[in-house]
C-alpha cells in the first residue's frame, strides 16, 4: 500500500496518463483549430459542404445530386430521444413539399450501424433518404450535438442551423420561407 505522502503523487500520475490517452484517442474531440474551421464551413450564410456518403443499403449518394433543390439535412442517431419527435415531422415535410423541390436527408451518426439506423427509421415510419455518417463529414459540418438540422436553399446556401431539438412548426416556418 502506498504511504499517505505518495497518494497525491500517484493520483497526479494516473490523471496525467488518462488525459494523455484521451487526447491521443480523440475522446476529447478535434483540435480547436479544426473544430473552428469546420463550424465556419457549415455556418448560416455559407455554402453547404460537399459530401458523399453511403445510404443504408451501401449505395453512394453525393450532395451534388441535389443541386437546385432545397435540402433539410438532419444528423441523428438511433439512441437520440429528440430525434424520435423530429424525424416523423421531417417525413411529413418531405411528403408535403416534395413537389416544391424539398429533399430531406437524414445522416446517421458514424458510431451507429446501418442495421440499427434502418430499424429505428422503420419504427418511426421514416422513408426519406438515410445516409451513414462518417467522422470526416461530421467534422465538415462542425457537428457538436444531435439532433443537428440544417436547412439549405436551392442555391446551396445554409439558411438555418439548429443544434438540439426544435419544434417542427418553427422549422417548417423557416422551410416555407426558402421554398
Amino acid at each position: 500500500m502506498a504511504s499517505p505522502s505518495k497518494i497525491p503523487l500517484l493520483a497526479l500520475v494516473v490523471l496525467t496518463v488518462c488525459v494523455s490517452a484521451a487526447t491521443q484517442t480523440g475522446i476529447t474531440g478535434p483540435p480547436p483549430a479544426r473544430a473552428a474551421n469546420s463550424q465556419l464551413a457549415a455556418r448560416v450564410g455559407a455554402h453547404v459542404p460537399d459530401f458523399c456518403l453511403n445510404d443504408l443499403d451501401g449505395h453512394m449518394v453525393c450532395s451534388s445530386q441535389f443541386r437546385g433543390k432545397t435540402l433539410l439535412i438532419d444528423f441523428w442517431a438511433s439512441w437520440c430521444g429528440p430525434c424520435k419527435t423530429e424525424m416523423p415531422a421531417y417525413e411529413k415535410f418531405q411528403e408535403r413539399y416534395r413537389t416544391r423541390g424539398l429533399v430531406v436527408i437524414g445522416i446517421g451518426l458514424s458510431m451507429d450501424t446501418p442495421k440499427n439506423l434502418k430499424m429505428f427509421a422503420q419504427k418511426l415510419g421514416v422513408h426519406y433518404k438515410l445516409l451513414m455518417g462518417t467522422m470526416p463529414v461530421q467534422d465538415k459540418f462542425g457537428l457538436r450535438g444531435i439532433p443537428t438540422t440544417i436547412l439549405v436553399d436551392k442555391n446551396g446556401v445554409i439558411r438555418k442551423r439548429t443544434v438540439g431539438f426544435d419544434y417542427p412548426s418553427k422549422f417548417e416556418a423557416a422551410l416555407k420561407a426558402v421554398l
